[in-house]
């Protein structure tokens, strides 16, 4: 079990360190550091000290810890899902924007082209 808890506890370290090389590569705002940040040091304080969950097992009448990971990992599944979903739709309607714009400015300026070409002549 020691071994198994080493092992998590650097994985969680390691995480939380990744999570802030790519908040100072600018991929991720500050609130999304504070999150991630968060997520990973309750990790490692799980692993750390299991017995620490009793209370929220006990609270919700979980009576496994396996079952408790289950229900956080659907939770957190749907969440991130969802998410997806929002950051797609948003980056389909900038693109729609945006090839939208661009039709809109070729178009014109075919037509100032045209209006050109009929006045030199």
């Amino acid at each position: 079990m020691i071994l198994l808890q080493l092992f998590s506890v650097a994985f969680g370290l390691a995480m939380l360190y990744w999570s802030f090389i790519t908040y100072k590569k600018r991929l991720i705002f500050i609130k999304e550091l504070a999150f991630w940040s968060l997520v990973w040091l309750i990790f490692v304080v799980v692993t750390l000290l299991p017995e620490s969950t009793n209370v929220v097992l006990q609270t919700f009448k979980i009576s496994r810890m396996m079952d408790l990971y289950m229900i956080v990992a659907f939770i957190v599944l749907w969440l991130v899902a969802y998410r997806n979903y929002i950051e797609n739709r948003i980056i389909k309607r900038k693109l729609q924007d945006l090839v939208r714009q661009a039709a809109i400015t070729e178009a014109m300026g075919k037509r100032l082209d045209r209006k050109k070409r009929k006045t030199k002549k």
